[in-house]
């Protein structure tokens, strides 16, 4: 008996050792992860939040898990019973201002546990920004930056215990009578100025976001932020413009023009601030100011200028140069002509004459002026007689192109027709000589008067004659003539007389001078 009783004595003291030895195994091979707002904690290390963070809490043993319990300061706060070898959960804490100790404590076959401190500030609001510089929460922005703009916007996100009840930004802008925009002592100065701008925001939310108007030069910023108990933080800093951009122009003129003046539109645009634009001929020299000069001091109205203006064409290619100025010195000029031509084309595609009909069809058009009346008219070549007319076109408000098809009565082989164009307070005539469409023996042939031509009459021209045409070989019949030189192989002969044309008299017919009729 004795020696079955130490056989059972030495097995339990075997089995009493061994059991610490199986548990320690079993705690080593339960791991726990915890992070906080995405960023991993570390075992016994100090996290850093500015507001209740939310925990993602991972667990894996090589045993069923039956619980799990997360405590803040002690306090059991959650408590789950996975039932398996695997949980993970997103779990909000719920701390206390300042240090918070978190634990996670982990039972399987045995018991592991995870502790880290969480230190929330209950100080002012902080502010991550994101423009027009960027920064982390607890960084805050640099003392100067430069940016390139005069339009800049000041943005972030808010990071606070209690909800930020209002936020205010001062922009103070300091420039110099004479232009000096990057002063370094105001006070001292007798000629500085500063222009300053106030910016409310309430109830902003988690985040903001305002746009200022800054001048060239420097620009103090002041932006107070305030929660709901009446903490506040200050940052102040200096934003620096450094316009190096020329201004933009974006021009609407046209190319040419057939009256003596044309409007030149278009927009000049700038990302600070405009201070001159003006529009010079180059011939001459001559400027017109479009906008005048000004200060350096920030205005939201100098980003853009719209141009509408009109100016005198006097050659027939006129230069212009639009030059724009910004606040900074950067200057743009934009190089323009206008070609002035105010005559009128004309362009005759049909002008032949029925002599069964005698009629002449004529058809073209009348471009490239203002034109405000267009008048057809036949002549008789041998009697400067004026067998018909017609108006073309005729209306108040002047066109640019103008087409027209018609038939007027002719004197077959002597005729042509003027086409007479009024543009502006001109008049010009342009004459053709028409082809013969002439019936013979039972067919139709084409007899073709003298080459078709056409010709301008001279500016000043009011005749509406160009020219009277001589037919070589025409008979008594043919000409109609009554009078004619006794010798039969002479010329045939039209009827001197004058008429009315125009405004004025004029000697149309024949002339006999040094033996010849002419």
């Amino acid at each position: 008996m004795l020696r079955v009783a130490c056989c059972l004595a030495l097995c339990l003291a075997l089995v009493g050792v061994g059991a610490p030895i199986d548990t320690a195994a079993a705690q080593q091979e339960t791991t726990i992860d915890v992070s906080v707002d995405g960023d991993p904690l570390v075992d016994d290390t100090e996290h850093v939040v500015l507001t209740d963070p939310t925990a993602n809490v991972s667990v894996e043993a090589n045993a069923t898990i039956d619980l799990i319990e997360i405590r803040v300061d002690g306090d059991i706060r959650h408590t789950y019973r996975p039932d398996a070898r695997f949980f993970d959960r997103a779990i909000p804490l719920d701390l206390d201002p300042n240090e918070n100790t978190v634990e996670v404590i982990a039972r399987a076959d045995g018991v592991a546990t995870f502790e880290a401190t969480v230190t929330k500030h209950t100080a002012a609001p902080r502010v991550r920004y994101t423009s027009p510089f960027s920064t982390s929460v607890l960084g805050g922005p640099d003392n100067e930056t430069n940016v390139s703009s005069g339009q800049v916007q000041l943005a972030g996100t808010l990071h606070t215990v209690s909800s930020v009840s209002h936020i205010r930004i001062e922009r103070t802008h300091v420039y110099s009578d004479g232009n000096e925009t990057n002063l370094t002592d105001c006070a001292s100065r007798s000629d500085c100025t500063t222009d300053r701008t106030l910016h409310r925001i309430s109830d902003p939310g988690d985040s903001f976001s305002q746009d200022l108007l800054l001048g060239e030069g420097r620009n103090e910023i002041v932006a107070r932020y305030t929660d709901e108990n009446g903490r506040t933080n200050v940052d102040s800093f200096r934003l620096i413009v450094d316009d190096e951009t020329d201004p933009e122009i974006d021009l609407d003129v046209p190319n040419e023009s057939y009256v003596d003046s044309v409007r030149v539109r278009g927009t000049v645009r700038d990302e600070t601030k405009l201070h001159r634009v003006t529009l010079n001929r180059t011939s001459n020299n001559a400027s017109q100011v479009l906008l005048t000069g000004t200060d350096s001091e920030p205005d939201p109205n100098r980003f853009t200028h719209e141009i509408d203006t009109t100016v005198s064409l006097y050659d027939a290619e006129n230069e212009f140069r639009l030059v724009a100025e910004d606040a900074a010195g950067n200057v743009h000029e934009q190089t323009f002509t206008v070609e002035y031509d105010p005559s009128p084309t004309v362009t005759v595609t049909e002008n032949v004459t029925n002599a069964t009909a005698e009629t002449v069809r004529v058809a073209g058009t009348v471009s490239e002026a203002q034109i405000s009346r267009v008048t057809l008219e036949t002549i008789d070549t041998r009697s400067g007689e004026r067998l018909d007319i017609t108006r073309a076109y005729e209306a108040d408000t002047p066109t640019t192109r103008v087409e027209f098809d018609r038939s007027l009565t002719a004197a077959p082989g002597h005729t042509i027709v003027n086409v007479i164009v009024s543009y502006g307070n001109r008049q010009e005539t342009t004459s053709v000589t028409p082809s013969v469409d002439r019936p013979a023996d039972g067919g139709t042939t084409n007899e073709t008067a003298p080459d078709a031509s056409t010709e301008s009459a001279p500016e000043n021209d009011t005749s509406g004659v160009v020219s009277a045409a001589e037919t070589d070989g025409a008979t008594d019949d043919e000409t109609g003539d009554d009078e004619r030189d006794d010798d039969a192989s002479g010329p045939s002969l039209v009827p001197l007389r004058t008429r009315d044309a125009f405004g004025g008299v004029v000697v149309v017919g024949a002339t006999y001078l040094l033996g010849h009729w002419v």
